[in-house]
């Protein structure tokens, strides 16, 4: 059923439900007795790293709700939106009650926006009242970063955090010259090794973005940055010393690096242009190098003709690293309880979760011999028609889900336990610093981050070069009196921790 569908039928569907929930309190009857018509259809909002088609989206979505409706007495309309576009889709789309429940991310301070807007509904009393199973789902840690002065405002990703930088080698070029992706270890024998590969093979790139014009999503190596959950406040690793982007040691030394590699041709000449993944440019043989943030699972086994070298940058874990992904309710839900039945279903029900994540049993995945889920015969990632299957990362708790025959691990709960132990937490970790004010600043400094961030980063402008106009720009919009009240709101977090 479409958003225009169920807002016309929103007021027959409340009272359905809440009489649904009321004779099941009582024991009178099962939501199998309700007609799916009659149930409430909540909207559920996914950003997709890989190609969902619309013929599996719908074959999927028809399982999950007899799934669902037998169940819960509730239907789910999968939206699925491409990473790119996720964000703005999901702002635009929380103005009205096109949304349910939805994934947002934190990376970038996005949670006290959401909040400070009143886009994300307060679930805390939902959560208080909840399941144990579902409470104890989550960390002291994780429901810290999915709160805001104490209320919850959603639940975060099961998945290991923060991460290290490596990079994604082309495999038949590595074989080809005897590289031994394994010994690179640091940026400097990562260096060693691009030039070699440049001077034999100049007709292909030597090294893309990550992502877009993103160098790379691996701030492990470069600074801890959404302090206090804003867009602005960073600090070098092992400092609590706030400073903008431009001005840590650490964005320096990595622009360093990616502007010589420009200027002397290894970089892709139309980075800022750039629309490709660059693992997908590295499988294909049209680039040799990208930088990658990895975790637990090797990045050569989810990546067709590659190698991924040894770890150059240590498991870190930035600010809002831990709940960098989370799932919320609109505050514009006309469901509000329903939508918390799918939002914790999501982390509880292993069977829902299976079928969301991976697809049909059968169709879309198998289990194995081991009770390990991999591709039916003859498929591939390439193939793939339902693409939650060979990107999992973007679900809400992959620890509930048949392990993959590709992991490198029996038990995906001890291994993330394992993981996030060794990782080294940003100390500003906690901190939470009010910008509900400051609208116009916030917007001034996104708009100057933006202008200069990828084009230093892929190393098509020299940092010197233009950080005396940065400083100039960063004066005229008050930047440093906002950090420096930010710095002392900090300073008082950490002394009263």
């Amino acid at each position: 059923m479409g958003a225009h569908e169920r807002k016309e039928n929103n007021m027959k569907k409340k009272f359905l439900a809440g009489a649904l929930t009321a004779a099941m309190m009582t024991g009178m009857f099962t939501p199998a007795m309700v007609s799916a018509d009659d149930m409430t259809t909540l909207s559920l909002w996914i950003p997709t790293l890989a190609t969902y088609s619309d013929e599996a989206v719908a074959e999927v979505q028809d399982k999950i709700n007899e799934y669902m409706g037998e169940k819960y007495g509730i239907q789910v309309d999968l939206e699925y939106v491409e990473i790119g576009n996720f964000e703005q889709a999901i702002n635009l789309a929380m103005t009205t009650d096109e949304v349910d429940v939805t994934c947002y991310f934190t990376g970038d301070g996005q949670l006290s926006t959401y909040v400070s807007n009143g886009q994300l509904l307060d679930i805390t009393d939902y959560f208080e009242n909840a399941s144990d199973d579902l409470k104890n789902t989550f960390t002291d840690a994780e429901i810290t970063a999915s709160s805001m002065n104490g209320r919850m405002y959603g639940l975060v990703r099961k998945y290991q955090y923060g991460g290290h930088e490596t990079a994604v080698l082309n495999k038949d070029i590595c074989d080809e010259m005897g590289i031994d992706a394994k010994s690179i270890t640091t940026m400097d024998e990562l260096e060693e090794v691009l030039y070699q590969v440049h001077e034999k093979y100049s007709d292909i790139y030597t090294i893309v973005p990550q992502s877009m014009a993103e160098m790379t999503w691996a701030w492990t190596a470069i600074c801890d940055k959404g302090i206090g959950l804003t867009n602005y406040a960073y600090a070098d690793w092992g400092t609590t010393e706030l400073k903008s982007l431009f001005e840590t040691q650490g964005f320096a030394d990595f622009c360093k690096y990616t502007n010589k590699w420009y200027n002397d041709g290894l970089v892709m000449p139309d980075a800022l242009s750039n629309t490709m993944e660059g693992s997908s440019m590295v499988t294909a043989g049209s680039a040799f190098c990208t930088l990658h943030n990895g975790d637990v699972d090797p990045l050569d086994a989810l990546y067709p003709n590659t190698v991924e070298t040894s770890v150059i940058a240590p498991a870190r874990a930035i600010s809002t690293d831990i709940g960098n992904l989370q799932y919320g309710i609109s505050a514009n839900s006309a469901h509000p309880e329903e939508a918390f039945t799918l939002l914790g279903a999501m982390y509880t029900d292993p069977e829902f979760a299976t079928l969301l994540a991976y697809g049909i049993e059968g169709e879309h995945y198998v289990l194995n011999d081991k009770d390990r889920a991999e591709y039916p015969e003859g498929m591939t990632a390439e193939t793939e028609p339902y693409g939650g299957f060979s990107a999992t990362a973007t679900y809400a708790d992959f620890l509930i889900l048949p392990v993959k025959e590709t992991a490198l691990y029996e038990d995906a709960k001890q291994t993330v336990e394992d993981w996030d132990a060794g990782v080294e937490v940003s100390p500003a970790f906690g901190f939470f610093y009010d910008t509900s004010d400051k609208a116009d600043f916030l917007t001034a400094y996104s708009n100057l981050e933006d202008k200069y961030e990828n084009a230093l980063m892929t190393g098509s402008v020299a940092l010197d070069d233009v950080l005396p106009q940065i400083k100039s720009e960063l004066e005229s919009i008050g930047f440093y009196d906002v950090l420096a009240e930010t710095q002392t709101a900090l300073d008082e977090y950490l002394a009263n921790k």
